[in-house]
Order: C-alpha cells, then sequence, then structure tokens
C-alpha cells in the first residue's frame, strides 16, 4: 500500500528544522574560514548537512523529526542518486548560478556593439529587474507549497522529487499554513510588480535622457542612487563603483574607456548645481 503524500505542515516543520540546524553549522564554518571567504560558509554547510544525509539515502534531522522520507515521482521509491545531487548542488549554489548568469549577460550586452544604445539600455533594465525578482521566485514556491504541499526547495522540485509520510501527522493549523501562502504569495507578487514597474520607470527616464552630462540622481548602469560620482571622457556620469568595475563602455552613448579616463567629481552633487 502506498504511504500517503506528506502534509504541508510537516514539510514546513522538518524545511525549518534543516534550516536551524544548517546555519548553526554556518556559524561554525563562518568562524574557521578566513574572512574573505566567510560568505561561502551557507552554501557549504547546506552541501555539506545535504551530502551527510540526502546523498546517503538517510533522512535529514529535520525530517526524521516530522517522520517524512523523500520519494521521486511514483511515491514508490527513493530518488536516484543523481536527483538527489543534482537537488542538492540546486539548492546551495541555485540563486547565486543565476545571479551570476544574469550579470554575465549584463556584461555581453554592454559590450555588444550590435545593439543600439535604446536596445542596450532595454536589456540592461530587464536583466536588472529580473536580478531583483529572484528572490521573490523563491518565496512564491513556497507560498505554493504552503498552500498545495510539495518540498520547499526548488532543487528538489526540479528533480521531482517530493514527500511521503511514514508516521501519522500531528493534527495542526493547515487552514492557518494556506492563508499564510496567501499573504506570502500577495506579497511576492506585489515586490515582483514594485520592480517591473521600477524597471519601466527607468526605461521610460533614459528614453528622455540627452547626450549632454547626466544630471539624473541615479546611475544608468546599476540603476542605484550615485554614489561617488564620476565622470567618464564622453561627458556621463556613474557612481565610482560602476566606473572601476565591469564596465567598460558607457551606458548612455557606448564610448569606450579605460579606467585611467575616469575623473572622480569630489564636490559634484547629483541632481544639484554641480
Amino acid at each position: 500500500m502506498a504511504l500517503p503524500a506528506a502534509q504541508p505542515a510537516e514539510v514546513l516543520r522538518a524545511w525549518q528544522k534543516d534550516d536551524m540546524y544548517e546555519k548553526q553549522l554556518a556559524g561554525s564554518l563562518s568562524r574557521l574560514l578566513p574572512s574573505r571567504h566567510a560568505p561561502k560558509a551557507v552554501p557549504l554547510s547546506s552541501l555539506l548537512f545535504k551530502s551527510f544525509t540526502t546523498l546517503k539515502d538517510l533522512q535529514t534531522l529535520g525530517e526524521e523529526y516530522s517522520g517524512i522520507v523523500q520519494v521521486d515521482e511514483s511515491y514508490h521509491k527513493l530518488p536516484t542518486f543523481s536527483n538527489r545531487l543534482l537537488s542538492i548542488l540546486l539548492s546551495a549554489f541555485g540563486e547565486n548560478i543565476t545571479r551570476r548568469a544574469l550579470r554575465h549577460m549584463e556584461i555581453q550586452t554592454q559590450r555588444n556593439a550590435s545593439l543600439t544604445p535604446e536596445a542596450q539600455n532595454t536589456f540592461l533594465v530587464i536583466l536588472k529587474a529580473m536580478n531583483s525578482i529572484v528572490p521573490q521566485i523563491e518565496s512564491i514556491h513556497r507560498a505554493l507549497c504552503y498552500i498545495s504541499g510539495g518540498p520547499i526547495q526548488i532543487g528538489k522540485a526540479a528533480c521531482g522529487i517530493d514527500y511521503v509520510q511514514v508516521r501519522p501527522a500531528a493534527a495542526a493549523y493547515y487552514a492557518h499554513l494556506k492563508l499564510l501562502g496567501i499573504v506570502t504569495l500577495l506579497h511576492a507578487f506585489i515586490s515582483c510588480g514594485q520592480s517591473l514597474h521600477h524597471a519601466k520607470k527607468h526605461m521610460d527616464q533614459m528614453r528622455e535622457l540627452p547626450n549632454e552630462v547626466d544630471s539624473s540622481k541615479s546611475c544608468v548602469a546599476c540603476l542605484e542612487e550615485i554614489v561617488q560620482p564620476c565622470v567618464l571622457p564622453c561627458g556621463h556620469i556613474f557612481c565610482m563603483n560602476c566606473c572601476y568595475g565591469s564596465l567598460d563602455s558607457c551606458a548612455l552613448c557606448r564610448t569606450t574607456f579605460t579606467k585611467n579616463m575616469v575623473i572622480p567629481l569630489m564636490n559634484y552633487s547629483p541632481g544639484g548645481d554641480g
């Protein structure tokens, strides 16, 4: 007889327990690693924790606590080793890989001389908006899990991994969990809408920008408020992090420049009288 699918509340309890243990492990690892590598403690702790449990066909501490077991799409077998490994890698590094891919696309768009400045600006704004929406994708998936069940991690869902209940679930707050899912879903959609509205606003601003010195308070390259403004040989102004970072051509007129051509503006106030 097939085991029943795990209740959303039990899946959430298991995820919360595992997340707590992973954070404790990350805190210990961050104290052992050099300071420059401390941010890597979080994905590394997730990789280690799941490698010694899920990858070895064992329940995690959270899954054992909630009485659930991972299964494949048939609900009769454990997931294959390759699916478990892929789900672990996606859970640990999926968001970072996505952000790196979007950043690579931004750089390639900036260097693409075949695109018009208007088209480049449009693509850059869209990519920036997508980058800001990445965390909301996880929130939307989590909200759907609260409502209808399934694994909290997107990596598991992408690999066809689900859960079954191996002991009776505690009578719990399933109605409240669905309500939480609806609220989380609404919040995520509102955040996505704000990001898209912000992107559209910047696209409209860039269409109106003249070819003279940019007096806007926002940096067109990073779409943030200009901090430590610098002027390029073409006369356009960007923040210092963009000028000395990956930017090698003006985001407005596409004039190429080298770092020694960048001039910091010590007493310049963006949007002011200069």
